[in-house]
């Protein structure tokens, strides 16, 4: 933990085991006060967390300049939403096209550059699960966000039961510059050794079901929430905010 961060509890302070039923419960208690119902549309709910703020949006190129003719392309949806709003991203050349578009963009890898600016907001859309070190994401935004300032990371749901079943079968189901996946106890544990604390997380429920085999999920869906499935088991994508405690 950064030396200047406040002493925030941890399952440390009940157990010095973290197999413990203590710390389970701990953690439990952690991940139910933080569970919100699925949204519909990510980049529609990253925009409303954006909207008049002043934000620090990560990874704008999104892999590919083409995506920047898609309707759906996020950083121009945070853009256009926040009062303030600087984009970074570790691909120099696609930057400079940004830069010349009127984009305020820069060459920047959050985890070892210092901005010199802080935010209200940073959003990482779909940028750590290609980290090969995820708690600099979370140092990061505890040196650049504002006392009460969000990190809201968006990033694959490893228990999503379509991605369970490609997975088991052997197939390439993922983007292969992905090197982990990120689960709720576990994004709680980074936020808290960086001195932030998990305020809420959701899944983004998908809008269509274009396969058969969704299709025919979307039908038996409301069975399995009745026998005690959580309502993610669909969803692609978590959504997770992590507030900045005062300092």
């Amino acid at each position: 933990m950064p030396e200047d961060a406040p002493r925030t509890q941890r399952w440390s302070d009940v157990s010095d085991d973290p197999n413990s039923p203590q710390a389970r419960a701990f953690r439990a208690a952690t991940l139910k006060a933080a569970h919100r119902p699925p949204v519909a549309d990510k980049v529609g709910y990253l925009q409303d967390l954006a909207r008049g703020k002043r934000v620090l949006d990560i990874g704008v190129v999104d892999h590919t300049l083409d995506n920047q003719a898609k309707p759906q392309w996020l950083h121009r949806a945070i853009a256009s939403s926040a009062s303030y709003c600087l984009g970074v991203d570790i691909l120099a050349e696609p930057v400079k096209t940004l830069q010349a578009a009127g984009y305020n963009v820069r060459v920047c890898d959050v985890t070892k550059d210092p901005l010199g600016e802080q935010f209200d907001v940073m959003i990482c859309g779909d940028v750590i699960e290609h980290l090969g070190n995820p708690a600099g994401l979370f140092e990061a935004a505890r040196r650049h966000l504002v006392p009460g300032g969000r990190l809201v990371v968006s990033t694959p749901n490893p228990f999503c039961l379509f991605r369970i079943k490609e997975t088991l079968a052997g197939r390439s189901y993922e983007n292969v510059d992905h090197v982990s996946f990120l689960f709720p106890s576990g994004i709680a544990e980074l936020a808290e050794r960086a001195g932030l604390r998990l305020d809420s997380y959701r899944g983004v429920r998908p809008v269509a079901a274009p396969t058969p085999l969704a299709r025919l999920f979307r039908l038996v869906k409301p069975l399995l929430l009745a026998c005690g499935w959580p309502p993610e088991c669909d969803s692609e994508t978590i959504i997770y905010e992590c507030v900045n405690p005062p300092h």
